[in-house]
């Protein structure tokens, strides 16, 4: 609440800067990131981001650093985690070797496990960590993998830091998902505004040293007979395993993708398809249906099929007819199949063309080392098997392992080609790598700054896969002033019928608008606004922290009084900035031109860029009014916030177990109740406790455990154990300085 006391007389301008100074001191905690960690010298940006991670961590338990690939994220991580005990850091398998270095370098203590390990129900080696930090958490968007599941278990009494520079892959939901392990139900009915205050990014123009600069995309097209399309789309619908719904369309997309990623890719899948249409046949032929899994674990081979002994699987269950009917399908499907295949095996093969257009980008920057991605192993070694025919210095790197033309080679050799500069010298001419194709297996988490220039051989369905690869390149440290992105466009036709750009621009457009997006192969992807809320926070913390002045540490003499200081500015808009104080947390509102106030970062942004003009008096007329809308906001987000500790679902689900509590006290003995009132208010006091995605999956088992017991309201108990109750902030926010702007008139001083 703002104080009702009018203004005295004041020096105008010095209490202009002592807000600006205050505001400062109190949005960027007080606190500088360390200027190194270890062996590691950190970057001015990345110091910012330490400040702010540590801030969300104090005052929400968690947060998302999504800066751009390439702006050293990791190290940002290991800076937060310097001074904490129990550090567990979780990352996919592949990245052991980037954060067990990392870590040595940066002298901190922490363990590491697998995503993969997790997944297969194994420990983690540390006991209830103090910290989480979940490296290319985008893995766990799917809240109902078991990945997701031992991951919300470490999180649940744990400060959890997420990384990951393309959190939303695909939809909003995958954002929800991430931000759950640390918000639980809450980040379900969040707004974008709410869910970006919990994002910390930075784009690439932000970072010092500067990043290479993007040249492209540049678009590679190439003639593809275009009547291949209708005998694609005129395949015979397939029967689908036991458990998989309707196939057609999917199977159809699926074919049309491999088309445009190459020849290759496109046959080796028509013989999958071939392979699981006769293992269907066998089967049904027993009389039996497999399901998805069951197909998966028989070995095949075009026409013959080895069978897991089909009469084991459970009988048909349907009549003759359907059977008759079910196995027409699969026949029709298996012969339409063959037929493609067969036109295919007499037509013109593009591959070779592919690989020619590839060899001239590699030919346009002489010196340069390219990578080359696809999303399929074929397309990695039919393109790599032509081009290793008449070149030097070309590698295929797939999930199977490395190869160049004089046979296997190990991953690890083929990335150190690619990764900074070592100590161990130049690799010999006849050994170096210029032109490395690889699957999306090298996308994520590696640093391959001395490749200079990105080829996208074909356009995965998911947009962030495409920041992912260009990330490996444009990094921090680069020796590279600039980046060349090419990209191959799909086949006319096959466009038409996927809109594959068009699914990518609406992609993009969500994770723009939420997250940020910082560059992208897709011309024409607008976010519908030029920067994310997360990426104006950093803007705005740039700003303040040029008000940062220690001199200053007094209000000015007359200055209106505790809790609200009080200092006006002249600016081309009249507005309102507030800074609120809920708990230890510090927050922005601001207003314009009689606008509601609001926390949104753009509103934010745009009034705070206009404190800086010259000051003027404090109107008291003015300040009532600022007075009345700022309490009238704060009276509002009280009530609305504390509604939103739980989704309606969750809320339905706490309303049940708080009326099973309640009925368990009615039907205690008198004698027991002393002994169980205190434990019921306690699992009470749980329930109103945002929890971590963890935990609530826990209450929701607990809610199906039939007897209520002792035991019962101690687990519910438990489950806030460490863990902020809302008791633990303030009930309304309280308002600690507002600066007013007055429209500039034309009688005014310049």
């Amino acid at each position: 609440m703002i104080a009702e006391s009018a203004p005295r007389d004041i020096d105008a301008e010095a209490a202009l800067r002592y807000a600006r100074a205050f505001l400062a001191r109190e949005m960027l905690a007080a606190e500088s990131g360390p200027i190194s960690i270890g062996e590691v010298t950190l970057h001015q940006h990345q110091r910012r981001a330490v400040v702010r991670v540590r801030s969300l961590l104090r005052v929400a338990g968690g947060a998302l650093l999504a800066d751009s690939t390439g702006l050293g994220k990791t190290f940002v991580a290991l800076a937060v985690a310097h001074e904490l005990e129990r550090v567990l850091i979780v990352a996919p398998a592949a990245l052991a070797d980037v954060w067990h270095p990392a870590m040595t370098r940066a002298h901190v203590d922490a363990r590491f496990i697998s995503l993969e390990r997790l997944s297969r129900g194994a420990s983690s080696p540390v006991e209830n960590p103090g910290l989480v930090i979940v490296d290319e958490a985008h893995h766990l968007r799917n809240p109902r993998t078991k990945c997701y599941a031992a991951v919300g278990r470490l999180c649940d009494r744990a400060q959890v830091l997420l990384l990951s520079a393309t959190p939303l892959q695909n939809r909003r939901a995958d954002l929800i998902a991430l931000l759950a392990l640390f918000l639980g139900d809450a980040a379900t009915t969040a707004t974008d505004q709410e869910l970006a205050r919990f994002i910390v990014r930075r784009r690439a123009a932000e970072a010092s040293p500067r990043m290479p600069v993007i040249h492209g995309p540049i678009w590679v097209h190439l003639p593809v007979a275009d009547e291949l399309l209708d005998e694609l789309v005129a395949l015979p619908t397939p029967l689908a395993a036991s458990d998989e719904g309707t196939a057609g369309a999917l199977v159809t997309y699926s074919l049309l993708r491999q088309w445009a990623s190459s020849r290759a890719a496109l046959v080796a899948a028509l013989r999958r398809r071939i392979a699981k249409a006769v293992a269907l046949m066998s089967s049904l032929e027993a009389g039996r249906w497999p399901s998805r899994q069951q197909l998966a674990a028989w070995s095949h081979a075009e026409d013959a099929v080895q069978l897991a002994l089909p009469e084991l699987l459970a009988p048909l269950g349907t009549s003759p007819a359907d059977h008759s009917l079910m196995l027409d399908a699969v026949r029709g499907h298996a012969d339409g199949l063959r037929a493609l295949l067969a036109r295919l095996a007499g037509a013109a093969d593009p591959d070779p063309l592919r690989a020619a257009s590839l060899a001239e980008i590699g030919d346009a920057h002489p010196g340069a080392r390219v990578l080359a991605f696809s999303q399929y192993a074929e397309t990695v070694r039919v393109i790599s098997r032509f081009l290793m025919q008449g070149r030097s210095g070309i590698a295929a790197l797939t999930a199977a392992g490395g190869r160049v033309a004089g046979g296997h080679v190990s991953r690890r050799d083929v990335l150190a080609q690619f990764a900074p500069r070592t100590d161990h010298g130049e690799i010999a001419v006849a050994e170096r790598i210029t032109l490395l194709v690889t699957t999306d297996v090298l996308s994520e988490g590696l640093d391959l700054q001395r490749a200079s220039v990105i080829v996208h051989l074909d356009l995965p369905w998911n947009p962030a896969r495409l920041e992912q690869r260009v990330g490996r390149v444009r990094r921090l440290g680069s020796e590279q002033e600039r980046v060349f992105v090419y990209a191959f466009a799909p086949p006319a036709s096959s466009e038409r019928l996927l809109r594959v750009v068009e699914r990518l621009r609406a992609k993009l457009r969500i994770t723009g608008r939420i997250v940020g997006l910082d560059s992208t192969v897709i011309p024409n992807a607008s976010t519908g606004s030029s920067i994310a809320p997360p990426e104006l926070a950093s803007e705005t913390h740039a700003l303040l922290e040029s008000w940062c002045d220690a001199s200053i540490t007094h209000a000015p003499a007359g200055a209106c009084g505790a809790p609200a200081h009080y200092a006006a500015a002249l600016a081309p808009n009249d507005g309102v900035v507030a800074l609120l104080a809920v708990g230890c947390e510090r927050i922005l509102l601001a207003a314009i031109d009689g606008g509601a106030p609001s926390l949104d970062a753009a509103t934010v942004a745009r009034t705070l860029a206009m404190c800086v003009g010259q000051a003027t008096t404090v109107d008291a007329s003015d300040i009532e009014r600022a007075r009345h809308g700022i309490d009238a906001w704060c009276r509002e987000w009280s009530a609305r916030r504390r509604l939103a500790v739980a989704s309606p679902a969750g809320a339905r689900l706490r309303a049940r177990i708080t009326a099973r509590i309640r009925s368990l006290l009615s039907s205690t003995p008198r004698h027991r109740l002393p002994m169980l009132a205190p434990l019921a208010s306690r699992a009470q006091q749980a329930l109103r406790t945002p929890l971590g995605a963890g935990a609530e999956r826990d209450l929701l088992a607990l809610s199906r455990v039939v007897d209520g017991d002792v035991r019962w309201l101690a687990d519910i108990a438990a489950l806030a154990l460490g863990r902020a109750s809302p008791g633990a902030t303030a009930d309304q926010p309280e308002a600690l300085l507002v600066i007013l702007l007055r429209r500039r008139k034309s009688g005014d001083a310049a």
